[in-house]
């Protein structure tokens, strides 16, 4: 059986790639940890590839079975490239170890140059680098990297059912020829009319890889059979006493698993109780497998892989015993095994070498067991930031895991966390716990109370940078104030304080710049307990945020890390136009500016009020036989929409009157600008009008389609993503 499953949404524009993939293991990560922050790892972009040249179907290899013996292959699943995109399928080969077969698909978005299509395709005289329908042997790197070592020769690719972009139902067949990539004359294997098919075709399972399409597949935990997905993580779907997870990394969608207490098992019918995180109360049901204790197993979706109450560990790849940790006395391992966080009896060789607050190892990973000792792995390798050296943590639930003088730092969403020494009122580090502040000052001199629990507001904001229009300042989050907690902080950390007197009413805008994730918030009367007007993150290649001042009293601007992860340098940097009607800014308290002081034209004399009625009678009209060209630079701000920013950007309107019933399709070609594409039934002021369909994707095009009545008319809007988004753009429509 052959398993697959892709994420749905829209496809996403600079998927690649030429680089052969990753093989990504398919089943759950029960001691999966959920970081307080999101770690995000990229990849470089590569150029697209040449298509093969379609061929006829008798199309074949001229090879003797004697000189290119034929490759034995075992049950294929789907093939993931490098960045976890679908490419293709494989099949692990039987008398090589550690080597696959794969066939890859490279559509128009993923290294090839022209959409993939059904019909049959030369193999030969292509390579690796400008292949889009490739046959390789790989050979699997203990990183789980592919490195390609024979390649199709001779052959054909035949496609009976694809789609472009490639998903996860394709079926097709292939014959070819392989020689070494290294050596060409050397030996050459083959494959003979190969058929494959991602069809999902039900059965029986004991984890993913049973199933035909484990991307439109789950192994059902209870029942044991290939179902379609039976949940979603952001939008739910099972019960109240049960937990979604995605049997397949990347996803989002997954099955739906009956929650236990192991210390119980209290499953409600025969099968085990295994932990699912270091919560040693918190577990999920399992089928029983056929493992004894120690012998080397494979994790599984639905079953523990081995005989109760034993479990196949994801890290030793043994079964092993359950444990508790955090239990007060004995865990309950054997004098060979040590009791790990997940509740499992792993062998101490698992563990890094280090022991309580020493440095691990240089190969050792993030959340890597260490601190051994007679009883379990108390430890843990950890740092905040991916550049510091791992350290091994005493792991800790609550304070009763903790010395008498430590408490128990949080780390992890799980509960997870860490045990460190009590906070010192007066050293200079604000404490995770039982400090609001902490300025290194003893006494209440400064800009905390003696005691660490209270701001001292009106000296704190005597601190604050003053900006200046059109100059940036610099700041570093790790040296900032105690005391401003912003909405969009995750957890508590420290920020920097700029402060800006506009003289007039106008247009701020805010640009903040760094190598992290910085929360910029707006604040009313800094001394005084600080109110909080709006509050933004900015990673690094964010645009600017705009904020119109009504007033032209001072304002506070503070930036902070959204965690003490993200703590570092950054730049900021506010540009301020002052409120003028007839500039062709909308400024403080204006709601349009055409550029004149005039009435009637779409924009009131005062710029206090849009003349909708004007605008509407403004709209050109929409043609089906030509491009529709312009430009919103120079457009009315007119309407918002429910596909762009926070506040969207100049409209250029076209009107469209149905001359029967009927599909108007739309197309918009915006080039490097980030435009909008919008369709409003009617034209007139926004309460009066009904939104049809708004397209704000990445890429160059923008795409529409509504279903019209005879005569109804609607009107086309080309809008900006943002307030200082627009550019030329070229509009096709259609109606059919």
């Amino acid at each position: 059986m052959m398993p697959v499953t892709r994420t749905s949404g829209n496809v996403q524009p600079g998927r690649m790639s030429r680089e052969p993939g990753v093989l990504r293991p398919t089943p759950m990560r029960f001691a999966s940890l959920v970081l307080l922050a999101s770690l995000v790892a990229c990849g470089d972009n590569l150029e697209g590839n040449t298509p093969d040249a379609p061929v006829s179907p008798d199309a074949g290899v001229d090879a003797s079975p004697d000189t290119c013996p034929a490759l034995a292959l075992g049950e294929p699943e789907l093939h993931f490239n490098a960045f976890n995109q679908l490419a293709g399928i494989r099949y692990p080969i039987e008398d090589l170890d550690d080597h696959v077969l794969v066939i890859e698909l490279r559509d128009d978005f993923n290294g090839g140059t022209t959409p993939l299509t059904t019909g049959s395709f030369d193999l030969a005289g292509t390579s690796l680098e400008d292949c889009q329908h490739c046959t390789f042997i790989a050979r699997a790197n203990a990183d789980g990297s592919l490195e390609p070592v024979s390649f199709q020769t001779e052959g054909t690719l035949a496609l009976t059912a694809v789609t472009n972009p490639l998903e996860s139902i394709f079926t097709g067949s292939v014959t070819a020829q392989l020689r070494p990539t290294v050596n060409p004359d050397s030996d050459c294997r083959r494959v003979d009319a190969l058929a494959f098919d991602t069809t999902p075709a039900g059965g029986r399972c004991t984890t993913l890889t049973d199933c035909a399409n484990e991307l439109l597949e789950v192994c059902d935990p209870k029942g044991l059979l290939c179902v379609a997905p039976q949940c979603n993580i952001e939008f739910g779907g099972c019960m109240g006493n049960q937990f979604c997870i995605p049997q397949r990394e990347s996803e989002f969608t997954g099955a739906c698993y009956d929650v236990c207490n192991p210390l119980a098992n209290a499953c409600s019918d025969d099968r085990a109780c295994v932990q699912t995180g270091p919560q040693p109360d918190v577990g999920i049901c399992l089928h029983k497998g056929g493992g004894e204790l120690g012998q080397t197993c494979e994790p599984q979706d639905a079953t523990t892989a081995c005989v109760s109450p034993h479990a196949c560990s994801n890290v030793s790849n043994t079964c092993t015993a359950a444990c508790n940790l955090f239990a007060d006395g004995e865990p309950g391992c054997a004098a060979d095994t040590r009791c790990s966080l997940f509740g499992r009896c792993e062998p101490p060789s698992i563990a890094d070498p280090a022991a309580l607050g020493e440095t691990c190892s240089p190969s050792a990973e993030f959340i890597a067991p260490c601190g051994v000792d007679a009883l379990g792995f108390q430890g843990y390798c950890f740092s905040f930031r991916s550049e510091d050296p791992l350290r091994c943590e005493e792991a800790c639930l609550d304070e009763s895991d903790c010395a008498a003088s430590q408490f128990c730092a949080l780390r992890f969403t799980s509960g997870l966390g860490v045990c460190l020494p009590d906070p010192v009122c007066g050293d200079g580090v604000v404490g995770e716990v039982g400090e609001v502040c902490d300025d290194g000052d003893a006494t209440n001199a400064g800009t905390c109370s003696a005691d660490c629990q209270t701001v001292d507001y009106v000296a704190t904001c005597a601190l604050a940078t003053t900006l200046t229009s059109g100059t940036p300042a610099s700041g570093d989050t790790r040296t900032g104030l105690d005391g401003f907690q912003s909405t969009c902080q995750l957890g508590r950390s420290r920020t920097e304080l700029y402060t800006f007197d506009p003289a007039t009413p106008g247009r701020l805008t805010i640009t903040v710049t760094g190598a992290t994730t910085s929360s910029v918030s707006i604040l009313d009367d800094c001394s005084a307990t600080p109110t909080e007007r709006q509050c933004d993150l900015r990673s690094q290649g964010d645009g600017p945020i705009v904020r119109q001042l009504t007033t032209a009293d001072e304002i506070t601007i503070g930036v902070a890390a959204t965690t003490v992860l993200e703590e570092g340098p950054h730049t900021i940097r506010v540009d301020f136009v002052a409120e003028d009607c007839g500039d062709s800014i909308i400024a403080g308290n204006e709601v349009c500016d055409d550029g004149n002081e005039m009435s009637g034209d779409g924009c009131r004399g005062d710029c206090r009020e849009i003349e909708y009625d004007a605008a509407c009678a403004a709209a050109l009209p929409l043609s089906t036989t030509t491009a529709n060209t312009g430009t919103t630079t120079t457009a009315p701000f007119l309407f918002e929409n429910s596909c762009s920013g926070f506040i969207t950007g100049r409209d250029r309107l076209y009107t469209f009157t149905a001359p029967s019933a009927g599909t108007l399709a739309l197309s918009l070609a915006q080039g490097p600008n980030d435009l909008a594409l919008v369709v409003f039934d009617g034209c007139g002021d926004p309460s009066t009008m009904t939104e049809l369909a708004c397209s704000s994707v990445l890429g160059p095009n923008e795409e529409a389609e509504v279903t019209l009545t005879a005569g109804q008319t609607v009107t086309v809007v080309v809008d900006g993503f943002l307030a200082d988004d627009a550019g030329p753009y070229s509009l096709a429509a259609t109606f059919q």
